[in-house]
């Protein structure tokens, strides 16, 4: 009797009073977007009467798919219980349910978005299914205007010697990469419009994924636990401003920052995806500091035939104005300012990309871990490394470091490496560069560090 009772407890603190049967609200609230003038009226009163929270983000997504002249039925309704009134953007109300954790989706909510959402490409109805446990606010889950792989990633496009490379200016910008004892760039130009890459550089399979709305270029390595290959897609859907990657062979999102499962398959028992460190530099320096690099070549017809144009900057100038909605924000930077940002376990740190340029060496701690910054205000790139202990200021090279003991280290793309012998290597960690709005959105508990006091003069030191 008193597990029965214990059980019935739990059943009312779990369902709102006046909770609607999933299937009685979701229809009311499809009666809202679609009904007669008297049918809304009912199903509003119905909906108002019944005070359940967890129809909000239902009734938020209808907002998406209702012309704004039929919205007021479902504005009424929202207001009424939400108690605020954000306008009548459906944005403004995707970031009042973000911001409050009252308003989740109840039992039916997954399955009601796939149905909404299968009205722009069926192939969304396998990835909102209640079989796996999501690990972000699917409510927050927006779509970003092209449907599953309508962004087209390139798959181990063609790539030509440095030597070639004369197509490029350069002052020219690309994500460099060193795997396999080779390296590779790709140009930004090219990555502007299909934000996603699956290739192979030195026999290491990976992908660069490129989040042209927060500004963060990540690469993470193709090998998956099992031994096989990850290859990755554009899923067309965001969550806070960043693009949600699918993979090719479960089916499942993945966050592009943090390189996490976050609905699918892979979220029972999630892992992550291994990152490699990118640089964002410019193609001269690239080329100077790596003469035996590939750099990827695309045809413009290529291009021409999904509609990009591969000139640099034309990318920039079709998506100017366009942005999504992140209700977790700071007045810490601005919100577009560049950052360099660093993820070591459950900690994160953020410094200004300007201040890093300006200071060229950087000694700062994340957590128990002593850390070198490199900035190289020629090209615009910044590395971190592990200095364990050691401080550094700018050697008799351009490639080259000198530690407090007078011994000199080479300033390599993969560590920093030590002179003579006995003494182990300094790893390079794989930081990013992000806009300010983009990183606080999914590490609200981020460090913001600051050069000051902890930069060395000197001349910065340079892959050249």
């Amino acid at each position: 009797m008193r597990r029965c009772l214990l059980f019935l407890v739990a059943v009312l603190l779990a369902a709102p009073l006046g909770a609607l049967p999933p299937d009685e609200g979701h229809a009311l609230i499809r009666t809202l977007m679609t009904g007669k003038p008297g049918e809304k009226t009912s199903a509003a009163k119905k909906l108002t009467a019944a005070k359940d929270l967890s129809l909000v983000p239902a009734m938020v997504d209808a907002l998406f798919f209702t012309p704004s002249a039929q919205r007021e039925p479902l504005l009424q309704v929202l207001r009424t219980l939400t108690g605020e009134d954000p306008g009548s953007r459906y944005y403004d109300w995707v970031e009042l349910v973000g911001r409050r954790s009252d308003l989740r989706g109840g039992a039916g909510y997954l399955e009601w978005k796939a149905s909404l959402l299968v009205k722009i490409d069926p192939g969304y109805r396998k990835i909102f299914t209640s079989g796996f446990p999501p690990r972000i606010a699917v409510e927050e889950i927006v779509w970003g205007g092209v449907p599953i792989d309508g962004i087209p990633a390139l798959e181990e496009p063609p790539r030509v010697a440095a030597a070639e490379g004369g197509f490029l200016s350069d002052e020219e910008k690309v994500f460099g990469v060193a795997a396999g004892g080779a390296h590779h760039a790709w140009p930004v130009r090219y990555l502007s419009w299909h934000e996603m890459v699956n290739d192979t550089v030195g026999a290491e399979p990976l992908t660069l994924s490129y989040c042209t709305l927060c500004g963060t270029a990540i690469a993470v390595s193709g090998r998956s636990p099992a031994g096989g290959r990850w290859t990755f897609g554009t899923s067309g859907l965001l969550y806070r401003s960043n693009k949600l990657m699918i993979d090719r062979q479960t089916g499942t999102l993945w966050n592009q920052l943090t390189g996490e499962p976050v609905l699918g398959p892979l979220t029972e028992k999630p892992v992550r995806l291994e990152p490699v460190a990118v640089t964002v530099t410019t193609w001269g320096a690239w080329r100077r500091a790596h003469p035996d690099t590939t750099v990827t070549q695309l045809d413009a017809s290529f291009g021409a035939s999904w509609g990009y144009d591969y000139r640099p900057g034309a990318a920039d100038q079709r998506r100017r104005g366009v942005s999504f909605p992140v209700w977790q924000k700071s007045r810490a930077l601005p919100a577009q300012e560049e950052i360099y940002g660093l993820r070591l376990g459950a900690k994160t740190k953020a410094w200004p990309l300007a201040a890093l340029l300006r200071d060229r060496l950087v000694h700062d701690r994340l957590g128990d871990v002593d850390l070198l910054l490199v900035g190289d205000p020629a090209s615009g790139a910044v590395r971190v490394y592990r200095r364990d202990g050691r401080t550094f200021q700018a050697g008799a090279a351009p490639a080259e470091l000198r530690d407090e003991t007078g011994r000199t280290w080479a300033l390599t793309e993969e560590q920093l490496v030590p002179a003579g012998e006995g003494t182990a290597p300094l790893p390079r960690l794989p930081g990013v560069v992000a806009f300010w709005f983009g990183w606080y959105g999914f590490h609200p508990e981020t460090e913001v560090g600051t050069s000051a006091g902890a930069a060395l003069g000197g001349a910065a030191p340079a892959l050249r």
